[in-house]
Parts: C-alpha cells; sequence; structure tokens
C-alpha cells in the first residue's frame, strides 16, 4: 500500500498512453460482450503461434520450391495451381503479416504498460531485435518470388548500397548484367538467409521468455479462432503473384505488403536516406530507451530469521528471481536446526511485482515504498484493493471518503489471509480489483490471486473468509464501473468466459482483423510509371574490348565516365570507378516519356565511346537498358586465370603482378605476350611461356637469380591447365589485365 500512488516514478507519458490504448480498445472489448475476453492483451502469446504456423507452412512450402531466377518464379506458378498448396502459400504470407502486426501491437501494450525496464530491460531488447528479424525474413520472403516485389527491393538496395563497390559488382555480374546464367546461387543464398533468420527469430524468442513462468502459447480457445479465420480468408483471398522481376520495366502499379515492405516507397525515391537515418534512430531509440533515465524497481526484502523455506514464494514468483539455499551454520536460537533452506533474491532479476509477499504467511518479505493492505486502519469504510495500473488509468479523488483505495504493485502481493485481517479490523466490505487473463503486468499476478482466493491455489483463503471478497478482473479504465458494480467480473480463467454469444463476438474481431491484413498486403503502390529511364551496366576493364567495339579502349587503372544527352540537353554525367581494376556499376536516369534524340558515351583517356546515338521512343514506366560489358575472354583464358590465381594450383600471383612496375619475388607479367617472342632466339611466346612454367631456371630474367622458382609444375598442373594459363597469359599485352 502507498500513501499516494501520485508518488510512483513511472513517467507520466506512460500512463497517459496507457489510457489511450484503453480507450481505443473498448470497440473490441464491447463486441466480445467481456473486457475479459480481449484478444489484444495475448498479442504476444499469438505472434508466438502465428511464427509456429508460419514455420510449418514454409517447410511445407519449400517442399516445391526450386531455386533461380526463372525456376523460382516457374514453381510458384506451379504451387498456385495446387489448390492445396496455394492455399498453404496464402496462409504462409498472412501469418507472416499477422506476426509483424502482432508483435508490434504486443510490443506497444509492453511499452506502455511501462513493462520494458530495470530487470525486463534485456526482455525488450530480445523482443525489440526479434520483431527487427521479423521484418527482415519477411523480406527475404518476398525477395525469393522474384517477381516486381522482388524488382522493386533489387531497386532499393542499389539506391541506398550501390555506391559500395562490392554490392554494385555483385548487382551487375549477379542480378542485372547480361550474363547472369540462371541466378540459381542468388536465389539459393536468399533463401538461406530467410531459413537463417528464421532460426534466429526462433533463438530470441527464447531469449525472450526463458526464466519466466510465463505461458509461451495463447489459451486454447485463441488458436482455435485464429486457425479458422486463416484457413477461411487464406482461402476467400488467395495470394496474388505478379509478373517476374523485369528491368526493362520501372518499379511501380503494384501492391506493397505495409508491415514488409513499408520502407520501399521512400528507399525508392530521394528520400531513400532519410528514410534509413529514421529507421535507424527509432531502432536504436527503442533498443536503449530501457538503458537510460530510470531508476530500478524496489527489491524483494527477505527477513532470514522468519522465512520457513516453505518454497511457495519460489513457485509464484514470475521471473525465478528467488531461490532456496540452505543457510550455513547454526542459528543463534538454541534447538532451532542447524541448517535450513532460506529464500534469496535475485536483484537483477526481481522486477518488485510483490507477487511472492502474497505467498509468504510468515510475514518474512517486505517491498520497499509498499505496505501489506492490512496495515491499513479500515474502520467503518470499504476497502478496494487495486493493483498500481488501475491506479494511473484513473483519478482516485473520485471516491467518496467512505472507501479507502489501497494500491499494490500487482494483485498478486495480496495474501488470502488480508480479506480476514481487514474484515475483522471493521472493513464493511473487501474488494479485490485487477487485471484481465492475459493483461498482468507481470504475467500471473491476477491468476496467482484468483486461484489463492478460490482456493485452488497455496496459501489459500480459510474457510471462514471463503467468498467474503468481491472481485473484480477488469480493463485498468474500468476501476470506477468495477467498484460501482462490485463482483460483476469474478473470474480471472478466460476459458470460463468463452459461451457461444463470446465466441462468435471473438470469431468476428479474429476474422475481420485477419481480413483486413489480408487486404493490407494488397497496398497500392504507384511509383513513377508516368516518367521513363534509361539505365547504362558497366563492367569494363579500361584496356579490354568492349562488346560491339573494333578494339581495346581505355587504360589500365582508368576511371570510367558515362554521359547521357537527350535532345540535346547532358541530364547525367557519372563516373564509375575502377579501383585499378574493372569499372562496375549502374547509371540511371528518368526521362521524359516519348520520341528523344539520345546520346550515350563512355569517356576514358583514349577517347570516347558511342553506346548509343538516335532517335529512340521512351515508353511510359519503361526502362532503355544499354550494356557497357567487356567483350568475354575465351574458356581457356577463364580457367588459365583460375589457375593463376588459385593458389593450390599455379598460384602465380604470390610472386608475380600484373601490374606495370610492380615488380616483386618475380618480375612483373604486365605485357608478358608482347615481350615473349623475343625474349629466347628460336622460341616464340607459346613454347617461350611453357619453358618458363616448366623449366624456369632454363632462362633468367636480368636482376633475378635461379632457384627462386619451384619446379613443381609439371607434377601440379595438368597439361590442359598449362595451356589455359599460357592462353592467359599470352592476353597480358602492353601492360594489360583481362
Amino acid at each position: 500500500m502507498t500513501d499516494d500512488p501520485e508518488d510512483s516514478n513511472r513517467p507520466h507519458l506512460i500512463p497517459a498512453l496507457e489510457r489511450a490504448t484503453f480507450r481505443a480498445e473498448a470497440p473490441i472489448r464491447k463486441v466480445v460482450r467481456s473486457n475479459r475476453l480481449n484478444p489484444l492483451p495475448h498479442a504476444g502469446t499469438i505472434s508466438v503461434f502465428l511464427l509456429a504456423v508460419v514455420v510449418v507452412s514454409g517447410i511445407y512450402i519449400t517442399l516445391f520450391f526450386q531455386y533461380g531466377f526463372e525456376a523460382s518464379y516457374r514453381s510458384l506458378e506451379k504451387i498456385d495451381e495446387h489448390p492445396v498448396q496455394a492455399a498453404v502459400r496464402t496462409l504462409h504470407r498472412y501469418s507472416s503479416a499477422g506476426l509483424v502486426l502482432t508483435t508490434l501491437v504486443h510490443a506497444w501494450r509492453i511499452f506502455v504498460a511501462g513493462r520494458f525496464r530495470g530487470p525486463r530491460r534485456w526482455r525488450w531488447t530480445t523482443g525489440v531485435t526479434s520483431l527487427l528479424i521479423v521484418w527482415l525474413a519477411g523480406v527475404t520472403g518476398y525477395w525469393l518470388v522474384w517477381d516486381r516485389r522482388a524488382q522493386a527491393l533489387n531497386e532499393a538496395t542499389e539506391t541506398v548500397l550501390g555506391d559500395i563497390g562490392f554490392v554494385s559488382t555483385y548487382l551487375v555480374r549477379n542480378v542485372y548484367g547480361p550474363d547472369v546464367g540462371t541466378g540459381w546461387v542468388v536465389l539459393f543464398l536468399i533463401w538461406m538467409a530467410h531459413l537463417l533468420l528464421t532460426v534466429v527469430i526462433g533463438y530470441f524468442v527464447w531469449r525472450h521468455v526463458r526464466r519466466t513462468r510465463l505461458p509461451w502459447l495463447p489459451p486454447r480457445h485463441w488458436m482455435v479462432i485464429m486457425s479458422v479465420a486463416l484457413v477461411v480468408v487464406s482461402l476467400l483471398f488467395p495470394a496474388e503473384l505478379l509478373a517476374p522481376a523485369d528491368a526493362g520495366r520501372l518499379v511501380g502499379d503494384l501492391p506493397l505488403d505495409p508491415f514488409v515492405m513499408f520502407l520501399l516507397p521512400p528507399l525508392l525515391s530521394k528520400w531513400a536516406w532519410v528514410a534509413v537515418v529514421v529507421f535507424g534512430g527509432v531502432t536504436v531509440a527503442a533498443l536503449v530507451a530501457p538503458h537510460v533515465g530510470r531508476t530500478a524497481p524496489p527489491v524483494v526484502e527477505i527477513d532470514d530469521d522468519a522465512c520457513t523455506g516453505c518454497d511457495l514464494c519460489i513457485i509464484d514468483c514470475p521471473y525465478e528471481a528467488l531461490a532456496m539455499i540452505d543457510q550455513s551454520g547454526a542459528d543463534d536460537v538454541e534447538g532451532t536446526q542447524p541448517r535450513r533452506p532460506i529464500a534469496v533474491v535475485d536483484a537483477e532479476a526481481c522486477v518488485g511485482c510483490g507477487i511472492c509477499i502474497g505467498s509468504c504467511s510468515f510475514g518474512a518479505m517486505t517491498l520497499p515504498g509498499f505496505d501489506a493492505p492490512e496495515t491499513l486502519d479500515p474502520s467503518g469504510r470499504q476497502v478496494v484493493i487495486a493493483c498500481s495500473r488501475h491506479i494511473h488509468a484513473v483519478s482516485t479523488q473520485r471516491f467518496d471518503e467512505g472507501i479507502a483505495i489501497v494500491e499494490v504493485p500487482c494483485s498478486g502481493m495480496v495474501h488470502a489471509n488480508a480479506i480476514g485481517s481487514l474484515t475483522l479490523a471493521g472493513a464493511t466490505g473487501v474488494q479485490v480489483v485487477g487485471c484481465p487473463p492475459g493483461d498482468c503486468a507481470f504475467g500471473m499476478g491476477n491468476t496467482v490471486l484468483a486461484g489463492r482466493l478460490a482456493g485452488d491455489r497455496a496459501p489459500h483463503v480459510t474457510r471462514r473468509w471463503a467468498g467474503v471478497a468481491d472481485e473484480d478482473w477488469v480493463t485498468p479504465g474500468d476501476l470506477i464501473d468495477a467498484v460501482a458494480h462490485p463482483n460483476e467480473h469474478p473470474s480471472a480463467d478466460a476459458s470460463r468466459l468463452v459461451t457461444g454469444r463470446r465466441v462468435v463476438g471473438a470469431a468476428v474481431i479474429v476474422l475481420v482483423s485477419i481480413v483486413a491484413v489480408a487486404l493490407a498486403t494488397r497496398a497500392p503502390y504507384g511509383g513513377s510509371l508516368d516518367e521513363a529511364a534509361v539505365r547504362v551496366i558497366v563492367d569494363h576493364t579500361p584496356g579490354q574490348q568492349l562488346e560491339g567495339q573494333s578494339g581495346p579502349s581505355g587504360r589500365r587503372g582508368d576511371d570510367v565516365l558515362v554521359v547521357i544527352i537527350a535532345d540535346g540537353v547532358e541530364t547525367i554525367r557519372d563516373t564509375v570507378s575502377s579501383g585499378g581494376g574493372a569499372a562496375v556499376g549502374l547509371v540511371d536516369v528518368e526521362l521524359p516519356v516519348g520520341d528523344v534524340e539520345l546520346e550515350v558515351t563512355l569517356q576514358e583517356s583514349t577517347g570516347e565511346i558511342v553506346l548509343f546515338d538516335g532517335p529512340t521512343q521512351l515508353a511510359a514506366g519503361r526502362r532503355l537498358v544499354l550494356n557497357a560489358v567487356d567483350v568475354p575472354p575465351p574458356a581457356g583464358v577463364a580457367e588459365g586465370r583460375d589457375v593463376f590465381e588459385t593458389r593450390s594450383l599455379g598460384g602465380c600471383g604470390v610472386c608475380h603482378s600484373t601490374s606495370p612496375g610492380d615488380d616483386g619475388v618475380g618480375p612483373s607479367l604486365a605485357g608478358v605476350a608482347t615481350r615473349a617472342p623475343d625474349r629466347v632466339p628460336g622460341l616464340d611466346a607459346e613454347e617461350y611461356l611453357r619453358e618458363s612454367i616448366l623449366d624456369p631456371d632454363a632462362f633468367i630474367v636480368d636482376g633475378y637469380r635461379a632457384g627462386q622458382m619451384p619446379l613443381v609444375y609439371d607434377e601440379r598442373l595438368s597439361p590442359e591447365q598449362v595451356e589455359s594459363l599460357i592462353e592467359y597469359l599470352l592476353t597480358l599485352n602492353d601492360g594489360v589485365t583481362p
């Protein structure tokens, strides 16, 4: 008990938000005809149930899924042709969206109840992390379909991360370029990420609920109602399959799931980095909020001399903050046990709920700042014992002097004998007002006290005082109504509230919610379909020959400048950096729809390469894609380069550079194909290179000595590998590396 409930150290904003939340939920409670049959307090356990549905349905879909840009899309087309498989795929999608929604609802209710600080701060951190990973898993799930949504994800990735060299290179060579292949590896990696994220979600959920006695799953009736509603909605609103990803089409005119793809619209606009910063800031703030600006809750204190080691407090503690430890040494009092168990509290786990105090019949436990209700002088007054959430949700000044309001952190702090003590002390009546089923701020205080008063849980009320107290398990905010109409909500067992009319109301709420989720996943996104665009895909090593050109262009180390001119006006001039090697990147520009005189050039140190020059028609929502990629080397050259670079084969790069003037243990091989014909009289370039590989001491380059190169390549390399290595070396002309 506290004399002034307003002395609580909870920030004023939190109770205000919680009161607003209770008011917003009022229509739901009215539909289900009970403020104790509200599904929202069970959002956390419903999330775990939905996660199980997502995992099971995902495993089933995987049995029919294939990997590859076209293969993945075609496999989903076949899945949609089969009624059972299509229904399960839809169930998977709606369960995933529902999982995000219920996790958000759970997080919000935890936040407004102030249940995210003190010892529960790490539970909050793991919950926020789980929500973030659930979102990422949903993103990878949409990516796997490889339809226009996946294309939007590709382009958002390029917008945000395209300036990072390896990201740009990966996108060009594995997603956008003309020689990307089947995409099997790309889709398999996305699937592996999807699977790994799901496993990580499971780990964080376990971390979230470990060391608690709170339920993992919602009451059975909610699981049954949720399952039936999900199946019905999946059959009524089958998930659509959009057109396949097409780089020649601008992103737009497609449905975006706001639960998973809410970041896509800003990421595809000029506000991309603003969205990234805001989203990152909100995430960081959510993670660090419990760790700053808040004092720890009070910790239960234990009187060792009064503790009998009965274990009831251990059983009742929701967060396993108590343990029984044998007292070492004999008591000072003669005749007492030399060793006996004593309750010990873990201050890092105690949340200050006081539930353990209600389980102790020997006065061995106290909570700083709160007195037991029976210490009150109740003479001639009705005593109402209510938890802090109820007190903060209303103004206690609205009660007359004949009513004594007693605040406790949680209703579970009330000992069953307090009813008799208050009655004997002159109370005209005793009423306990606690939270409804599933909505206790500490998880189980309401059910613990209800069990004590019903005689089902020790320490239970004595037979003399059984049924004396009025019980009302109502939503915080309904305290005044509960006091005015006592004992109208006497059950804390949600299963007893499930009657025919209430089940219909609950089923309607759940069904409408899932229909709303299904429709929300079809939220339209317009994009920039009234515009056209040009994209230049660059994968060029300066000094090599571009496809469609008569010979090599540029010099090694050059950057590549892409210039696009439309109707005589320069629209973009963008540099694709080579970093001393290949210049790889994408250059995009939006242009007006219609006929245009277009000129696209690549500018290097050796001159200008024209990729496109002439009239073209740009259609709305379409993109003209131009490739500036090198002529691929012959197969033998590519294999030879692998032999040169792979240490377990040739490993030539350990001692020999291919950059001009970069001599190491051995001379640089830049331009070796030009020098080779003149090295040894009587040997052409191919013969000289073969001799240098298999018999390196036959000719020693000036400035180097014999014995430097190992005589192992006739054994380590097959004849075919030697030939491919020679083919590669013969391409090193004038300091150019292919």
